[in-house]
């Protein structure tokens, strides 16, 4: 009976561990657009750890729900700046930089080509 009480408490400790991990972040970047918050959502959604990603265009903050165990605060910027945006004041990589216009008055939008954005 000691042997099972034991082992519950080894599992729950466990599970507990790995819970902990779990994190949130919000992260300010540059994206103006529908498809400049896809790519996003969609570029952080394939790093390792990520659990969630939502982008709130009004804000341009990006929430990121990771496991801290797998990847870090840092990564998912750097991922952001590969994708052309900045983080947090941190810069897109040279080369990558995202460059979108979307005006409201005449629900146009438009994109100058660059490395790392495309629609």
């Amino acid at each position: 009976m000691t042997g099972i009480v034991i082992s519950m408490f080894l599992v729950m400790g466990a599970n507990a561990q790995k819970a902990d991990k779990i994190q949130v972040v919000r992260i300010q970047t540059n994206g103006t657009c529908q498809p400049c918050k896809e790519k996003i959502e969609q570029g952080l959604a394939f790093e390792k750890g990520v659990r969630d990603v939502e982008y709130d265009l009004a804000t341009a903050i990006v929430k990121v729900t990771y496991n801290a165990g797998r990847t870090s605060v840092e990564k998912l910027r750097k991922t952001i700046n590969k994708l052309g945006y900045t983080a947090d004041g941190q810069e897109a990589e040279k080369g990558k930089k995202a460059e979108c216009s979307h005006s409201k008055k005449e629900e146009k939008h438009s994109c100058k080509e660059g490395d790392g954005h495309k629609h």
